[in-house]
């Protein structure tokens, strides 16, 4: 789809989370920030953050202060943990979120990942921060048969471009959206009542996908950054 047809479908989405007259449906050139990214998530790192260390193979998402992972997991502080006593989180990389939430909620805590190295990574972090938390592979929800979770999340792979290399693949791009509309669509069958479903947008996601997927969406968090460049958690319910 090019861009000229997207304005519109873009457009509606902006309308219905409320940002419409906030931020622009327009592109922004971040390819220089991009390749950074992708170069320094190539080698391994320690990372010392709100209160955890956490190591992180190469090719996995590294949660940086600046990093999607952090502006989830400044959003989830201001959640009451008292109203979500089960948790998963769906491509959890190094577990960065996941052993945030084991380490301050008393929720039961499930982290996966469709790479067994960001599995491994995940569980190796919870042992090094003697934390307790279920970790396993699974593309999106294929090996998940729980239900009934209260919060849900994904730190969606946000930019809408086909991927060029493996760091690309696992971590930051979702080409047209097909993974977060997946996501969308699986997630609602494993949520409780009550529960929310989570997820990151940014003015370079095709984020028009959330109009093909009925669910009640509202805004978690939102950041206006550099030259225009914003970011959003969306928050969705059935």
């Amino acid at each position: 789809m090019n861009v000229e047809t997207r304005v519109g479908p873009r457009l509606s989405v902006l309308r219905k989370l409320g940002l419409a007259n906030l931020v622009n449906t327009e592109r922004m050139d971040i390819a220089a920030a991009h390749e950074a990214l992708v170069r320094r998530q190539a080698v391994p790192e320690r990372i010392h953050t709100d209160g955890l260390i956490v190591d992180v193979p190469a090719g996995v998402y590294h949660p940086l202060p600046d990093s999607s992972s952090e502006f989830f997991i400044r959003n989830i502080k201001g959640m009451n943990p008292n109203l979500v006593a089960k948790t998963l989180e769906i491509g959890a990389g190094c577990g960065i979120i996941s052993l945030f939430i084991a380490a301050n909620w008393t929720s039961r805590t499930v982290a996966t990942d469709i790479s067994p190295i960001a599995v491994q990574a995940t569980l190796d972090n919870a042992r090094l921060n003697n934390l307790n938390l279920t970790a396993y592979q699974s593309d999106l929800f294929e090996e998940i048969e729980e239900i009934g979770f209260d919060l849900i999340i994904f730190n969606t792979p946000m930019i809408d471009k086909n991927p060029e290399n493996d760091i690309e693949k696992f971590s930051l791009c979702d080409p047209n959206g097909r993974i977060t509309e997946s996501y969308l669509r699986q997630a609602r069958h494993h949520l409780s009542k009550d529960g929310l479903i989570i997820f990151s947008i940014c003015n370079n996601s095709a984020y028009e996908v959330l109009d093909s997927v009925d669910l009640d969406y509202s805004i978690v968090g939102l950041e206006l950054a550099y030259s225009g460049f914003w970011r959003a958690i969306v928050g969705a319910r059935n």
